[in-house]
Formats: C-alpha cells, sequence, structure tokens
C-alpha cells in the first residue's frame, strides 16, 4: 500500500512538474510572441470575428498575461454586422480572455470571458412596437450564429462596465439616458446568470438592480426564468410617461418597488411584489398612497389573488390594514367551476382611484352606479358556476351601503346591516339610521330614514319563494309606520302576490307632495299630489294591500284591493291650480283602488266656512275632480275667493282694485277634468243684502247692496240688485258683454243722481265750494277680458247733461245750473294701480285727455285740455298739464285770484306745464288784448311765456316764484301796451309794485296806447319798496328819451304807490317826435330837449293824468308854428302857443304874413295833480316874441292862460290892442322882461287872453292890465315885483 502511494504520489510529482515546465514554456512563448503581435492583427480580427459572429474592427491591440490565463485588448473598437457593415458597438477598450486549460487540454482557442467598458448604444422603440439597437432592426443583429461560429459557447462571463443606453421613443426629441455601471452575464453547464445595476435619469428615479437566473439543467422546454428587480425612489410619472398614450399616466407618485417573477412558456405562473409608494398623483386625484404585498399564482387547476397588509390613502380617506383573497378553480378546459371571495374591509369609496385603468364602458359603468359603503369579513363560496345546481355559502356584514339611482333604477345610500345566506334561504338583517332611497322615475326627490329596521327571512321551497317580515318598521321626521308584509313568487308567475298591512301617522303633509315624481304621461296628476297638500298632518291611517301585483292598479275589489284611509287634520289644500287653498280643519279622507272620496269634513275656503262639502274623484284613470259646496261668510273673504280663482277672469283681473264690506252667502259647483284642467266648469250663486263696495282711487262707495249674482264661466247675471251712491239709490244690473264690445267680458250699468256737496264731500272733487245743485247721470263699469295678449283697461264711463248743476269758476268754465252742457267722460284703470287716465268731452266748451298717478294720492301727472270744438292731436309728451285751443273771453285777474285764495284746493297753476291758446279777449297785468295768441311753457324755475297778435309779439320770463330774485325778462319786436284792461263789467285790476320780482325789458317796439316810446330798453330792481330803474334808454328815429323810473310803495298816497320818472327827451324833428308820442303840436323845428320830473299816484296806466305831479323845463330851437287841428294842442299847455298864430294872422298880415318863424321856444311848467301851470312859455322869433303864462287842465283838457306879444308892428297896431302908457302898463312891461329875460327893446305889445277847451280856444284882445292881474293870479309874480 506504502510503495502504491509512493508511486502514485511520484507520478503526480512528474505530472506537476510537467505542467509546470510546459505552462513555463508556454508563457515564455507568450512573451516571445508579444512583439510580433501586431503582426498578426488580421488574423486576429477574423479569429475574433468568427469567435462572436460580427465584424471586428480596432485601431490596436495588446496582450497580456492575466490571473486567468492570456488576454487580448482591443482598444477603439467596433463590432459591425457581417452583411451590412452597420456598426453596432464603439467602445473604448474590449478585453478577451482566453480559457487557458482549454487551450492545453483540448487545444482549442476559447473565449471564457469578455469585458466591454466606455461604450454608448442607442435602442429606440418604434412606433408599430419593433426594435432598433444602433440604428438598425434588432432581428438583423440577433442572426442564428451558433453553427456558424463554428464553436461551442461552453462557460463565458461578459461584464460590462460604464455603458450609456441611449433610449427613444416615437415622438421623443431626445434620448432619455441610462447609465449601466456594471452588468455581468455569467453561464457555466449548471446556470445562466445576469446581474446588472443602471443609474436611472432623474426622472424615472434613482437606480434599477436586476437578477435573472435559468437553470440549464432543466430540460430546455421546462426552463423558466427566475428574476428580481428592485427599483430605488421610482417616478411614477416618468415611467408612466414612457408608456403608450392611451395608458393612464401618473402625474407624480414617489417609492421602493421589490418585484420577484416566475416565467415560464412566455408567460407568468407567479409574481410577488412589495409596493411602498407616496405622493401619487393621477387624473385629477392627489396625495394618493399605496403600501402592500400582492402575489399572483396561476396553474393548470385555477388562479390565486392576494394582497396582504394592503394600506392605502385617497382622497376619500385612508384604507386601513387589510387582506384581500379571490381564487378561482378551473377544469380542464380552464372554465370557472368555483370561486371564493375573501375579505377583511372593502370601502367602496375608494374605487373612483381605479378608474383611469379601467375601460371607457366601465369606467361609465364605475360612475353610473358610484357605489359607496363599508364591507366587512366577507366570506363567500360560489359552487358549480356554469350548472344547473349551483351553490351559495356565505356571509358579510355592511355599513352604509349604496348606490346610484339612473334611469328606471332605484338608488339607496346608508344601507346597514348583515346577510347570511344558503342555497335553501337566508336571513336579512336591516339596522340603518341613516337611509336614504332616491329613485328619478318613483321620488320626487330623496326619501330619507332616521331609522330603518327590518328582519327579513325567505325561503326556497319547489314551488317558488317565499319572503316573510313581521317587523317592518320606517321612521323619519314625517312619518312614522310600521308594517308587515308576506311576498310569494311562485315559479312561473310573472308577478308576486302580495299581502301588506301597514300602519302610519304623518305629521306634515306638505312634505309628502315633495317625494311625488312627475309622471309625464300624467302631468296634472303628478301637479295635484305633487302641489295639492300644503299643510296638514294624519294622526292616524292605515294601508291595506292584497292581491297580484300584475293586477294593480286594481279595477275591482275582486282582482285585488288598496286602501288607504286616514283623517287629515289642520290641512292646507290647493285641490286646482286657478282656486285658492283650501284650509281643512278636519276631514276623512278614503281612497279605495282607483277612486277618491270625502264627505264628512269641515272646511274654511279663503276664510269662508263650507261644512260636510262633497269631493270626489270617482275614477283615476278618467280623472274627474267635483266639488258641491255651500259656504257662508264675508264680502271680503268672497272677494278673495273671486281674486284667487278663475272668477277674477270674469271680470278682468280688476277685483284687486276694489274692497267690499258686509256678509254673503254662497253656493259653489266646480268640476275640474284633472289631465285637462283648463276645461274646468263651474256656477257660483253669491247672495247679500247689505254688503258695501268701493272702487281703488274713488272715495265714494256702493253702500246696502243687496241681491243675487250668479257667475258661471262663460256668463253672468243679477237679479234685483241695487245700492246707495252718493246718498242717493242707485239701480245696478250685471251681464256679458255683447260682441260688439270684444275687448270686455262684464258691463255694470248704473243710473242714479247726486249732489254737488255729495261730489266735493264723497268723490273729493275739488270744487272748494264752487259748485252747487245737482245732476242726474247714468254709469258703466266695463271689465276687460283678461285672457288676451293686451287686455283692455277696467274702464268707468259717465255721462251727463250737468242740468240743475252751476260752477262757480271764472270765464270759459264758469256754468249757470239752467245751462246745459252734455259731458261725456271716461276714466281708464291699466293694470298696476298706479295709473288712471280719462278723456271726455264737455259739449262744444273744451275736451281732455289726462292721465294720474298714484303715490300717497293720486295726482296729475300729464295730459291736454283743449277748449274749443276739434278733437285733441297727439299725446302729452312731457309730464303736467298742457292747455290748448281757443276761447273768446279769459279775465286773467279772476285766475290770479282764484289761484291765490285757493291754492291749496286747487292748484291748478302748480300742474300746467304749457299753454298754447288764442283768446279773443285777453285781459291781463292791466293790459286788454284782442285776438292773441299765448304759448306757455314750464321750466325749471321760470314760465316762458310767447305772445303773438297785433299788439304784442315776443317773450317773457316769468319766474315761479316772485321773491326768488330771478327777473322778469320781456323781449319783444313789437310791445305795443293798450295802456288798460277795460271791461264795462268789471273794475280795473290792481298791482302791488312789492309783489313784483325784477323786470328786464328789451322791446324794439314800446308803446303805451298810441305814445310811441321806439326801441326801450330799461331794467327794474326790487327793493324794499318797489320797483327802481336805475336806466331806461327810449330811441326812435327821431329822438331819445333816458332817465330813470321807480314805482313804489307811498303810504301817504291815496293808493298806497307811487310812480315816478326823471328823464330827458331830445328830438332832432320836433314834428314827427311829437306825432310818435300822440301829440299834434304845430311846431316844426330840429331841435328839441326837455327834462322831465313827473310823478302820479299808482303805477304806470291811461289814468296817470288826474294825479301827476313835476316840472317839465322846454327847449326848442330855431323852427315855424304850423296849422294845429282842433284839440291837438294838450302836452302840458305849451301847444297854445301854436294855436296864437291863426289870430295873429288875422290881426298882423303885414307882420306873419311870410309865415310864423321863430328862433326858440322856452318853457317850464309845474305840474300838479294834473294842472300844468307856466310863468314863462315863450317864443323868440324874427317878426315877434310871445309869452305865456297860466294854466292847463291835461284831464279837464281846457285852457287858462294868457299872453302877450311883442313885435315892431309900424304903423299898423291894431285898434284893439294898442299900447296905453300908465302903470299897468310898466307892470306888464316887467313880466315881459322877467318872461325873455332880456331887456324890454322899443316894440310895442299886444295882449291875448286863452281859454276854453283843447278842441275850440277862445282866444282874445285882453288889456295889459288884465294881463298883469292874470300873471299875479297865477302866482307867476307878486305885486312887490
Amino acid at each position: 500500500m506504502k510503495s502504491f502511494l509512493r508511486r502514485l504520489f511520484k507520478i503526480l510529482a512528474y505530472t506537476a512538474g510537467g505542467l509546470v515546465i510546459l505552462l513555463a514554456i508556454v508563457v515564455g512563448l507568450f512573451r516571445l510572441f508579444l512583439p510580433r503581435l501586431p503582426d498578426y492583427q488580421e488574423d486576429i480580427k477574423g479569429w475574433a470575428s468568427a469567435a462572436i459572429g460580427m465584424t471586428v474592427e480596432f485601431s490596436g491591440m495588446d496582450a497580456r498575461w492575466g490571473l486567468s490565463g492570456p488576454e487580448v485588448e482591443f482598444y477603439d473598437a467596433e463590432l459591425l454586422t457581417l452583411d451590412t457593415n452597420t456598426r453596432l458597438v464603439a467602445a473604448d477598450e474590449v478585453s478577451v480572455g482566453v480559457g487557458l486549460a482549454r487551450l492545453l487540454i483540448d487545444r482549442k482557442f476559447v473565449v471564457d470571458h469578455v469585458a466591454v467598458r466606455d461604450t454608448s448604444i442607442e435602442v429606440r422603440q418604434l412606433p408599430g412596437g419593433g426594435w432598433w439597437v444602433q440604428g438598425s432592426p434588432i432581428e438583423e443583429l440577433l442572426p442564428a450564429r451558433r453553427g456558424e461560429a463554428g464553436g461551442d459557447i461552453g462557460r463565458i462571463e461578459v461584464t460590462g462596465e460604464d455603458i450609456e443606453v441611449r433610449f427613444l421613443q416615437p415622438g421623443d426629441e431626445r434620448p432619455r439616458r441610462f447609465q449601466v455601471s456594471r452588468v455581468h452575464a455569467k453561464r457555466d453547464d449548471v446556470r445562466l446568470a445576469v446581474d446588472a445595476s443602471i443609474e436611472l435619469p432623474d426622472e424615472l428615479g434613482r437606480r434599477l438592480n436586476v437578477m435573472a437566473v435559468q437553470m440549464l439543467t432543466d430540460p430546455p422546454d421546462q426552463r423558466g426564468w427566475e428574476v428580481a428587480v428592485e427599483i430605488d425612489d421610482v417616478e411614477l410619472a416618468g415611467v408612466t410617461a414612457m408608456q403608450p398614450a392611451e395608458a393612464a399616466r401618473f402625474d407624480s407618485g414617489t417609492g421602493d418597488v421589490s418585484l420577484s417573477l416566475a416565467i415560464a412558456d412566455k408567460r407568468i405562473h407567479s409574481a410577488s411584489a412589495e409596493v411602498d409608494i407616496n405622493d401619487i398623483a393621477i387624473a385629477g386625484l392627489s396625495d394618493l398612497a399605496i403600501r402592500g404585498r400582492f402575489e399572483f399564482l396561476m396553474d393548470d387547476d385555477g388562479w390565486l389573488v392576494a394582497a396582504n397588509e394592503l394600506r392605502a390613502r385617497t382622497p376619500t380617506g385612508e384604507w386601513p390594514a387589510s387582506t384581500l383573497r379571490f381564487e378561482a378553480s378551473t377544469d380542464g378546459d380552464g372554465n370557472i367551476v368555483m370561486v371564493d371571495a375573501q375579505a377583511s374591509y372593502l370601502d367602496f369609496a375608494h374605487l373612483p382611484v381605479i378608474k383611469p385603468w379601467l375601460s371607457d364602458e366601465y369606467g361609465a359603468l364605475l360612475a353610473d352606479y358610484n357605489p359607496s359603503g363599508v364591507v366587512r369579513d366577507m366570506a363567500v363560496t360560489f359552487t358549480g358556476v356554469g350548472t344547473d345546481t349551483p351553490g351559495l355559502n356565505g356571509s358579510l356584514r355592511f355599513e352604509n351601503l349604496g348606490i346610484a339611482a339612473i334611469g328606471k333604477r332605484p338608488g339607496v345610500r346608508g344601507f346597514s346591516g348583515s346577510i347570511r345566506a344558503d342555497s335553501s334561504g337566508g336571513r336579512l338583517e336591516v339596522d340603518s339610521d341613516n337611509l336614504v332611497v332616491t329613485s328619478p322615475q318613483g321620488l320626487g326627490r330623496p326619501l330619507g330614514f332616521d331609522t330603518a329596521t327590518a328582519t327579513i327571512i325567505w325561503r326556497r321551497s319547489s314551488e317558488g319563494i317565499t319572503l316573510l317580515s313581521d317587523s317592518i318598521v320606517l321612521r323619519n321626521s314625517f312619518l312614522d309606520s310600521e308594517s308587515n308584509v308576506e311576498v310569494i313568487f311562485t315559479d312561473g308567475t310573472v308577478a308576486p302576490f302580495v299581502d301588506l298591512n301597514s300602519t302610519f301617522s304623518i305629521s306634515d303633509l306638505a312634505v309628502v307632495g315633495d317625494y311625488v315624481p312627475f309622471m309625464p304621461k300624467r302631468p296634472r296628476m303628478s301637479e295635484l299630489f305633487q302641489d295639492g297638500m300644503q299643510a296638514g298632518r294624519i294622526p292616524r291611517g292605515r294601508v291595506r294591500l292584497y292581491g297580484p301585483m300584475d293586477q294593480f292598479p286594481f279595477e275591482n275589489d275582486s282582482d285585488g284591493l288598496l286602501l288607504v284611509e286616514g283623517t287629515v287634520r289642520d290641512a292646507i289644500v290647493k285641490y286646482q291650480r286657478r282656486w285658492p287653498a283650501a284650509e281643512v280643519i278636519e276631514a276623512d279622507v278614503v281612497l279605495r283602488n282607483m277612486s277618491l272620496l270625502t264627505e264628512r269634513n269641515r272646511v274654511i275656503n279663503v276664510g269662508n266656512e263650507a261644512v260636510n262639502a262633497r269631493l270626489e274623484i270617482a275614477n283615476f284613470r278618467q280623472p274627474v275632480m267635483t266639488l258641491s259646496a255651500f259656504t257662508k261668510g264675508t264680502m271680503e273673504n268672497f272677494r278673495q275667493l273671486c281674486v284667487q280663482s278663475p272668477i277674477a277672469d270674469i271680470f278682468g283681473g280688476q277685483l284687486d282694485r276694489v274692497s267690499v264690506t258686509g256678509d254673503a252667502t254662497a253656493n259653489l259647483d266646480l268640476s275640474v277634468p284633472i289631465r285637462d284642467w283648463r276645461s274646468f266648469t263651474f256656477t257660483t250663486r253669491l247672495q247679500t243684502s247689505n254688503a258695501g263696495f268701493r272702487i281703488e282711487g274713488f272715495d265714494a262707495p256702493l253702500t246696502d247692496i243687496s241681491g243675487l249674482i250668479t257667475i258661471e264661466r262663460e256668463d253672468i247675471s243679477s237679479e234685483a240688485l241695487g245700492a246707495t251712491f252718493l246718498g242717493e239709490p242707485v239701480a245696478i244690473e250685471l251681464e256679458q258683454a255683447p260682441d260688439s264690445m270684444p275687448d270686455f267680458r262684464v258691463i255694470a250699468r248704473a243710473a242714479g243722481s247726486t249732489s254737488a256737496e255729495a261730489l266735493q264731500t264723497e268723490l273729493g272733487l275739488p270744487f272748494n265750494n264752487r259748485a252747487s245743485g245737482s245732476l242726474d247721470y247714468t254709469a258703466q263699469l266695463l271689465f276687460p277680458r283678461g285672457q288676451v295678449e293686451e287686455p283692455s283697461p277696467f274702464t268707468i264711463e259717465i255721462a251727463t247733461d250737468l242740468t240743475g248743476f252751476a260752477i262757480d269758476l271764472p270765464e270759459p268754465l264758469g256754468k249757470a245750473a239752467d245751462d246745459t252742457i252734455a259731458v261725456d267722460a271716461r276714466i281708464f284703470m291699466p293694470r298696476g294701480g298706479d295709473r288712471i287716465e280719462s278723456s271726455g268731452r264737455a259739449g262744444e266748451l273744451l275736451s281732455w285727455e289726462l292721465a294720474f298717478l298714484k303715490d300717497d294720492a293720486w295726482d296729475l301727472d300729464r295730459g291736454i285740455a283743449k277748449f274749443g270744438i276739434g278733437a285733441i292731436e297727439g299725446a302729452a309728451e312731457t309730464r303736467g298739464l298742457h292747455l290748448r285751443g281757443e276761447t273768446d273771453y279769459v279775465y286773467a285777474q279772476d285766475w290770479f285770484d282764484l289761484a291765490k285764495n285757493s291754492e291749496s284746493e286747487i292748484g291748478v297753476a302748480e300742474r300746467i306745464r304749457s299753454i298754447d291758446m288764442t283768446v279773443a279777449d285777453l285781459h291781463i297785468l292791466g293790459q286788454h288784448l284782442v285776438n292773441h295768441r299765448i304759448r306757455l311753457d314750464r321750466g325749471a324755475n321760470e314760465w316762458f311765456v310767447e305772445l303773438d297778435g297785433d299788439r304784442i309779439l315776443g317773450s317773457v320770463n316769468v319766474p315761479y316764484d316772485f321773491n326768488s330774485g330771478q327777473p322778469i325778462v320781456v323781449e319783444a319786436d313789437r310791445l305795443l301796451l293798450p295802456g288798460d284792461d277795460s271791461d264795462v263789467d268789471r273794475p280795473a285790476a290792481a298791482v302791488e309794485p312789492r309783489s313784483l320780482p325784477p323786470i328786464s325789458i328789451k322791446a324794439e317796439q314800446l308803446a303805451f296806447g298810441d305814445r310811441n316810446l321806439g326801441r326801450v330798453e330799461a331794467d327794474f330792481a326790487r327793493t324794499a319798496d318797489g320797483l327802481v330803474a336805475d336806466s331806461i334808454v327810449a330811441r326812435d328815429a327821431t329822438f331819445e328819451l333816458v332817465g330813470n323810473a321807480s314805482w313804489v310803495i307811498d303810504e301817504s298816497d291815496p293808493k298806497g304807490h307811487r310812480s315816478s320818472i326823471t328823464a330827458t327827451l331830445t328830438s332832432t324833428d320836433v314834428e314827427k317826435t311829437m306825432r310818435r308820442l300822440d301829440y299834434d303840436p304845430g311846431i316844426i323845428g330840429d331841435d328839441l330837449s326837455m327834462l322831465l320830473t313827473l310823478s302820479w299816484s299808482g303805477g304806470p296806466n291811461e289814468e296817470l293824468l288826474e294825479t301827476l305831479d313835476g316840472t317839465v323845463k322846454v327847449k326848442i330851437g330855431e323852427g315855424q308854428l304850423a296849422e294845429l287841428n282842433p284839440g291837438a294842442g294838450r302836452m302840458f299847455g305849451l301847444m297854445s302857443i301854436a294855436a296864437l298864430p291863426r289870430r295873429l294872422a288875422l290881426d298882423f298880415r303885414d307882420v306873419f304874413g311870410k309865415g310864423f318863424a321863430f328862433d326858440k321856444i322856452n318853457g317850464d311848467f309845474q305840474i300838479v295833480d294834473g294842472e300844468t301851470y307856466t310863468c314863462n312859455l315863450s317864443l323868440e322869433g324874427p317878426a315877434a316874441d310871445i309869452g305865456i303864462i297860466g294854466r292847463a287842465g291835461l284831464v279837464s283838457r281846457e285852457y287858462e292862460q294868457t299872453a302877450v306879444v311883442s313885435a315892431s308892428f309900424g304903423n299898423a297896431l291894431p285898434v284893439a290892442g294898442a299900447i296905453v302908457a300908465g302903470p299897468q302898463v310898466a307892470a306888464a312891461l316887467l313880466i315881459f322882461s322877467q318872461i325873455f329875460k332880456k331887456p324890454l327893446k322899443e316894440v310895442s305889445q299886444v295882449y291875448y287872453g286863452i281859454s276854453g277847451s283843447f278842441d275850440d280856444p277862445a282866444i282874445e284882445s285882453i288889456t295889459a292890465d288884465e294881463f298883469a292881474t292874470s300873471s299875479l293870479m297865477a302866482g307867476c309874480f307878486s305885486e312887490e315885483n
């Protein structure tokens, strides 16, 4: 033995030594070979290409002896396809190791390891699902090369380091870059193993580790892969972005995933995964999370899906740790024969989070059902699936289960309880405290129950299924019911047989209507039950349902029975849409199959009480509601009944304008087809004996109304209907409007009489005691048709001739009692109640169209009153009263006095907006105007007045408030004031200056009477005492008047006020000036100046001469005296000087034969109470000087003057006027020198006396003594002078 061992050792030693020597020789040879290696570069390329099946290119190479044997390194190496010469890999360095053992033993040059460093690969996914690598289809890169390589792969290791994979998908503009830090693949005789570590792009995660193993000891057809994958910090948004566009994509989510797979035959046989992902967001959902372990198994006998320690977070809340398990068994053909499902916890409210992964069909289904609720401890097994004898065994608890209602399918929420069932029957326990049932077609709105409890048992037999329960309790805020039921489903029948008994109470009937669904085929029936019960309760009721449901609803008792009985109390019932709701104090109601009846009841309808009224619907298939009732109550309650019912249509909806008093009784018969409620019929008979009636806007009521009124849908009539109106009896008749009046439905005719006192006190007409007497009238109240697009207004027509009725108003509105004026008036009351319109005519006096609005009381809004004949044209465009037309006579002061004395009662002036009238005789503000048109418009603060006539053409702005400081502004082309408003039957108008505002006058032509002042401008300021004008300017063609004036209060004056003027008059044509001022002085000249200082009692008028006081200074330059018409000389007595030429021409023909020329005329006049006095009126001329002293009466129109004429008469002295020396002559000569203001010349003097009227003065010669005496008597000179 020892010898054997020793021999064996020697053999091994020799062998080992040989191997060492051989290895040393090989190494030595390898080292000797290395320097010559480049010479074999092309051979090595061919060997390498043959070894790997690709063309190998490189720029340089090196070799070394490694730990495992010889290694060859290639630099800048490229791998190219053989056929297309496409470059697949370009690496900075490729190392190839040769198996030393195979080289020594088998003498085969075999590669046993390859290392690739620093390379990149482009992988592209094509739109059709194919793949390209490095720009070529992957199929072209993986040909079957084993046989072609001529070698055996055997054991080999492939290592890659720092490999960049550029990955592109359809639509990518830039590749995703994966950095493979290390990949290692090893194959030996037992297994093939791959291990890789990949750095992921930031948008995908941090790191991916993959391990895959395939056992090569198994038969090739049974080989599979065991794969383990770990992903650190995976980014779901980036991962799902790489999926097809139609796949669900995450918006965010980060976590770790560990996955193990077993794959064989191209399918997954088992899988398990550990998942922990947070911050998930998808399809609008956010802050989701999932954690747990998932398992999947599949084999030929079935499959299993399970989840353990499953936790989740969704918008609904937290899903606690739970276990889910679903298992199915299959037969040899793959058909499912058994299903077992177990779940410790299921919350259906979380299901919407899976919708993004569902198909459109299943997503819509999930949305439609919208399940909710929790299932606990579910264990259900189905056996015999797909057979004729399936089996079931299971139990579960549920909390607040629910699905949504859609279409005919009802929905439920808050369904809680438990169920246990097997193939023979089961038991359902219901215990819900928040049960809600929804049904769009069965309920008007969701029906909730605070309590819903029941124990329901079912059993299956050979004949069918029987369902039993004797403890169904339903309670909510208005309903409390307890029921027992038996339902039998017999095999072969289409509907069950039901036996139900139930008692109930309802605390609020109004709520019940909300749950009645709308039935499209029976809309009126729906409305009846939905809106009919507006309040009320049923303390106790019962329901009995017995019969087969295929016969329901039951026509006859023999088919089955539906009986609902109850006592309704404190209810409000809206039995028909257009009739008012009835207050049901108590009523017994019975619904039996297809009919409804109550005839034991007590009802109040709009305050009217009815006892045991009969209300019935005989057959719901042809539902007609009939009502018969006798009621009694007040007239106001009956009016409300009419207003709230179709009776209002008969009166055109105008009953809301009336108020009534008193009591009445009524019989009502009503028939309403429910399906066609517009075809209702009714008859109401209203009887009263003490009623009152008042129309809104009319204070006077109808009282003591008695009679019978019958109202039907298409007719109205009355019997023995009468009343008292304005204290007098009135007969009334109601009837349907004839066809000739299509706009109206009902006419109420009335005839009676009344007094002026009643019209004022009862109706409130603003007569202010200016009307008296009585009148007869007829009236019609026209009620319009209400059911038209534009109904006519409620109309009152009144007709009277005013005989016996007197009106004490100024013309043209005054009327004597015996006068007859036919008045036809219409009053229109449109809908709304805040407007009344009136139109009418009073004979040929006037017509009107007026509108009134109501605030606190009725007041005029706008309208037109037209005086005279002819129709009113157009409508009032602005508010206020507009007066139009023409009239014969207006005495304005009467209307001013009326407005001032009774403004608060009548107030017409405030409402006048405009006037446009022609007045034949207009007496206004002291003036009488004939045939003048006056147009007046109301402004913001003043009246705008225009006058157009022969005397006046211009405008006047008159302020409303004379105390506002705003002036009266007169602008006229023609202002020819007559000077008085004289009327033989009336006194002159009195005007007080302090009552007037400032006055501004601008007139192109101004005249007082016949005195024309030409163009005048004057501004009168208002003072405490009256009006004062600092400047008055009047300019005419030949003269100018400049001065100032006043009209002020003077308590010493008999009239209490006084006017004054101080002015200077200058003229360039004396004769024309005097004629313009209505004087005919007979003086021709071109130089006149006159200084006037005048005052008179009262205001400016024609009567001023009687009280005229003041002074006048006259200067006339060179001129000539002309012949005067008799009576023409009236100007302060000045014109008496023009009366002398006629006499002088007789006495001194030789001196004045060539005319009466003069050099100047001067004079001063004192005026007292219309009497003028002068002491120095003088005329100086080439032939003679004339001096005049004395008085002239402006009112009496007479002279009392003396004159002295001094001339060089030569020898032609008249005998009568011869000058005689003496003391008297000396006095006369002294007076003469004072008149002419010059020393006496050697002339002769002749003296005359002037007396008599202006029309025919007497001129006689007098003596010097008489002249002197006259001067003394006139006060011109004293005896001392």
